[in-house]
């Protein structure tokens, strides 16, 4: 659920998930692509900067659920060990 909230808004997807600087350096990405669908001309760059800021919100969001999962492997194996 939470990449269909980065397909459609980035950076909320990416402060639902605790990552607050990345989902500010994804708010630029994201009025700049509105700033450029805007503007007639540079509609095609809009589109593209759009789809950076969804392929970044999409590895960071992956990112941080594999550290997550990384982290929770690593306790159960200290608490296997005691």
């Amino acid at each position: 659920m939470i990449y269909l909230l980065a397909f459609f808004c980035s950076p909320l997807a990416l402060l639902f998930e605790g990552k607050p600087f990345q989902a500010l350096f994804n708010l630029i990405l994201y009025i700049a692509s509105i700033v450029l669908w805007v503007t007639i001309l540079f509609w095609h760059a809009g589109f593209l900067v759009w789809a950076l800021g969804v392929l970044h919100a999409v590895l960071a969001i992956n990112h941080a659920r594999a550290e997550r999962r990384t982290q929770r492997l690593i306790d159960a194996q200290k608490a296997a060990g005691r």
